[in-house]
């Protein structure tokens, strides 16, 4: 049995460094699909368990239809069906590689030009391109803090508004500000004062205390005003209680308000310290999220429950509602970018509230004013895992399109996904640090050179901004990428190799389409799914494979068809040079015949994956196809360090179940390929993630 085992050694070894090739071509021309965007299924489908069940069950029919049209017969159907199949997938590798290795798609790389120190307070992010910041003096006691309105790729404010910051108690005191359609609230504990965004005009000013008949001094709600927003006939005030105040106020009693009600907040949605973004979405509703908690609160009018000033109130109604264990770190609102008209000709109802995460997720909500539900999440824009840490989110319109692109600042870059495509087209290094804000912004000469500005905000006591030209040539390829002469080539191997798979299916002839097609399936199903669907696949196929293969047997009915029609969809390991396979045509079905082993019983279980003949080792595409997608998919949806080690892992894992196949092999016990190779593969990727991610492995959302 040692020499036979011996013998077959350089068939296993063949076999092997042909699996390794494949995925490893499947690797390299990932890139392609993945600038192309080209999930089988949408970036949405790549978690949703239905397309897994409808990859199955295509492939019972495909199954159940060649073994059908083989009983009645219908060869030709089947051999030139087969044929064209074999011909489009094969497309699907020899068009990429070509691209990939005769396309120079290397980009310009992107510069910092200049470093501006800004002493000044950075308030919040006002639209695409524009930010509040506030300059503080103190001049003989009187304390006024300097309002401006920038524009990224301005010299100077929007405008400038002077208003009074209150006594010198509160000197230190921060300002807490919350955005409305047209005016902000800024808020320092002392004094709520609204502004006009069009030119910064003080619109109103209320006290957060009063004052009794003798002149005592009282908060006008128990614990403080930590953040306040003014509506066209109110001001909420949220303490740092959890709670929820609303002030009547007057058009003819101006800043005069009047306590009418009171609601409790989640107690995840603490605004001491903890608030990330607070906006006035319209006049009765709030973007509230803090670390904890995200959410859309509701601004009643009166409250039923609680008497104001009692232990209890009536609880919020918070929309939403969106927890984040690892906490939430940016937020905008905006114009959708997956939306199919432009911002000139959309409604309130296209507007898209996205949230990021320290952890790497990106969650996004539709807030559609006027319609039922308000408040839809938007699958096309969430995105788990997107990157180990999110640092800033903003939709914005880098090429004056009218059409929103979302811009995404990780832990040391920003990402731009372009359009409803979500194709990423520009990746800059952003420096590492706890608060940025990254926009684009036009200079004048950026108008005059066709090109834009990317601004990179450190934000501290004080703020920096730096600068650097954004021009067409550091733009990623977008979309799919068709030049001339490499598809004309990839399109002229695919056709030679068809001939000669038809003319002469020699086993180097074979072994050339089958690492082609095998790579070709491989990246695109890889990144078509996430790896938890992926694995779900393979355990289904495995479990399918087994069944095929020791109970019904039609599995090798299907291999002995195609075999022999002259379309061998495997690969094909020789134990010598003068190998012919297309002198060898006895069926996979049939019994082995070694000169120095008995014939096998026919009581025992035929083999389809690993074939003995005397001279070769056959294996199935299959085989190399479930664990090389789970190789590929690891790659496009862990990404990063953590991806290529959980990659390498699992590549690893399926060479051990490899090995114990070609033990059993060796050994004349005949046995199914995926459970041991599909086994070893998800083993190394489960032993790979608890190296890198831990459980969130497994965590992408999936959906049905």
């Amino acid at each position: 049995m040692n020499g036979d085992f011996r013998r077959q050694l350089p068939s296993m070894i063949g076999m092997a460094s042909m699996f390794l090739v494949t995925i490893f071509l499947a690797m390299f021309i990932r890139p392609w699909y993945d600038k192309a965007g080209l999930q089988a299924f949408g970036a949405e489908g790549a978690s949703q368990l239905r397309y897994i069940a409808l990859e199955l069950t295509m492939i019972f029919v495909f199954t159940a239809a060649i073994l059908a049209l083989a009983r009645y017969k219908k060869e030709w159907v089947i051999k030139y069906g087969i044929m064209g199949i074999l011909f489009i997938a094969l497309m699907y590798a020899s068009v990429p590689l070509a691209h990939q290795i005769m396309v120079d798609d290397t980009v310009e790389p992107f510069e910092y030009e200049s470093t501006d120190f800004v002493e000044a307070e950075y308030l919040t992010e006002i639209g695409m391109n524009q930010y509040i910041d506030s300059v503080r003096s103190n001049e003989n006691g009187i304390i006024n803090n300097t309002i401006r309105l920038n524009q990224f790729g301005m010299d100077e404010p929007i405008w400038t508004s002077v208003i009074p910051h209150g006594n010198e108690s509160y000197e230190l005191a921060k300002l807490v500000v919350a955005t409305g359609p047209d005016t902000i609230t800024i808020n320092n504990g002392a004094l709520i004062q609204t502004l006009s965004l069009t030119d910064g005009t003080l619109l109103s000013t209320y006290e957060c205390f009063e004052y009794d008949a003798e002149g005592n001094i009282f908060p006008r709600v128990e614990f403080g005003c930590i953040l306040a927003v003014e509506t066209s006939d109110s001001v909420y005030i949220v303490d740092g209680g959890e709670k929820i105040f609303r002030f009547a106020t007057f058009d003819e009693a101006p800043n005069i308000m009047t306590l009418q009600a009171a609601w409790q907040l989640p107690s995840e949605m603490k605004v001491v310290d903890d608030l990330i973004e607070a906006e006035l979405l319209d006049d009765t509703h709030l973007l509230l999220v803090s670390k904890e908690m995200a959410g859309v609160i509701e601004l009643e009018k009166s409250a039923q429950i609680g008497e104001i000033g009692s232990g209890f109130q009536q609880p919020a109604n918070v929309l939403i509602n969106a927890t984040s264990s690892a906490n939430f770190s940016a937020a905008d609102v905006g114009y959708s970018n997956v939306a199919d008209v432009t911002m000139s000709e959309a409604t309130n109802s296209n507007q898209l509230i996205v949230l990021g995460t320290e952890d790497g997720d990106i969650m996004s909500w539709n807030y559609q004013p006027g319609k039922e539900p308000l408040v839809v999440e938007e699958s096309r824009v969430s995105i788990p895992d997107f990157a180990n840490q999110i640092r800033d989110v903003r939709l914005t319109d880098i090429d004056n399109s009218g059409y929103t692109e979302l811009l995404i600042t990780t832990g040391d870059e920003a990402r731009l996904l372009y359009g409803s495509s979500m194709i990423q087209r520009l990746i800059v290094d952003v420096a590492e640090g706890e608060n940025v804000a990254v926009a684009f912004g036009d200079t004048p000469k950026d108008a005059a050179d066709d090109t834009t500005h990317l601004y990179a905000v450190a934000i501290g006591e004080n703020y920096s901004t730096t600068k650097g030209v954004v021009e067409s040539s550091m733009f990623l390829s977008g979309g799919i990428v068709f030049e001339d002469i490499p598809t004309l080539i990839g399109l002229l191997v695919s056709i030679i190799l068809m001939i000669l798979l038809y003319v002469h299916s020699e086993w180097y002839v074979v072994n050339t389409v089958g690492i082609l097609v095998g790579s070709g399936v491989i990246v695109m199903l890889g990144v078509s799914f996430v790896p938890t669907l992926i694995m779900v696949f393979m355990v289904a196929a495995a479990i399918y494979d087994a069944w095929a293969v020791y109970k019904s047997k039609h599995m090798l009915d299907l291999a002995d068809t195609m075999i022999n029609l002259n379309l061998p969809i495997l690969l094909v390991a020789p134990q010598g040079s003068d190998y012919s396979f297309r002198a060898e045509r006895a069926p996979l079905g049939d019994s082995d015949v070694e000169p120095s082993t008995e014939i096998q019983s026919s009581s025992q279980p035929r083999e389809r994956v690993i074939k003995k003949s005397n001279d070769a080792m056959l294996m199935g595409l299959g085989d190399v196809i479930f664990p090389g997608m789970l190789v590929l998919s690891t790659l496009q949806y862990i990404g990063g360090d953590d991806g290529w080690i959980m990659a390498i892992t699992t590549l690893i894992g399926s060479l051990v179940g490899y090995s114990i196949l070609m033990w059993y092999v060796g050994q004349g016990k005949a046995q199914a390929g995926l459970p041991l190779l599909n086994g070893g593969a998800i083993l190394g990727y489960v032993l790979g993630g608890l190296m890198t991610i831990g459980m969130a492995m497994f965590q992408f959302n999936i959906s049905l």
